[in-house]
């Protein structure tokens, strides 16, 4: 399941899905058999993706599965994760880590994605996230997008922006069920 949450977009052969994770194609079939039954991941033609429509718990589960598998013991990352958590002015958003930091052992800075409800709040959210942010080390290029910007990003499936990255470099902190309930109503 986290090879297919990773890469949201990505369509998977059996074949694929067995090599991404180094085992044999029928043991792979095996391991996602249950999953198409459970309706976790649907076929598109001849290959597979992931279900990003329904199961937004359990999507939001095998997230905080990989956040907790990137972020280690109790290092930077789990601690200005934390600190995000428990400080952010807002009730009800995502926080997300994508780009480099997701796909490097070594990267050189943190990006770092806050998605809020209300497009009139992104200025006091960016001041908010400002002031936790600068207490830590890491270089963290942060930013603050509304539930009607990633729509509009969402939406425009062909071109190239932020969103588009996001969906297959990323690691969900908190907000994932928000996420998927965001992806599933701007990707129609």
């Amino acid at each position: 399941m986290q090879l297919f949450v990773s890469r949201i977009t990505k369509r998977f052969s059996l074949r694929a899905v067995g090599k991404e994770l180094g085992m044999h194609q029928a043991l792979a079939y095996r391991a996602c058999r249950q999953l198409i039954e459970d309706g976790l991941i649907i076929k598109d033609d001849d290959k597979y993706v992931l279900n990003y429509k329904e199961n937004h718990q359990e999507l939001a589960y095998i997230e905080s599965l990989r956040a907790k598998e990137v972020m280690g013991g109790k290092g930077t990352l789990f601690l200005l994760a934390e600190d995000i958590i428990k400080r952010f002015p807002f009730g009800y958003f995502s926080l997300i880590i994508f780009g480099s930091t997701v796909t490097s052992k070594r990267p050189r800075d943190l990006d770092l994605m806050v998605i809020i409800e209300k497009t009139e709040e992104i200025e006091s959210a960016e001041k908010a996230l400002y002031n936790i942010t600068r207490n830590y080390t890491v270089d963290v290029h942060s930013l603050v997008l509304s539930f009607e910007s990633v729509y509009e990003m969402l939406s425009a499936r062909d071109e190239a922006n932020v969103m588009t990255e996001v969906l297959d470099k990323h690691i969900i902190l908190y907000g994932g069920e928000l996420f998927y309930r965001l992806l599933t109503k701007g990707r129609r």
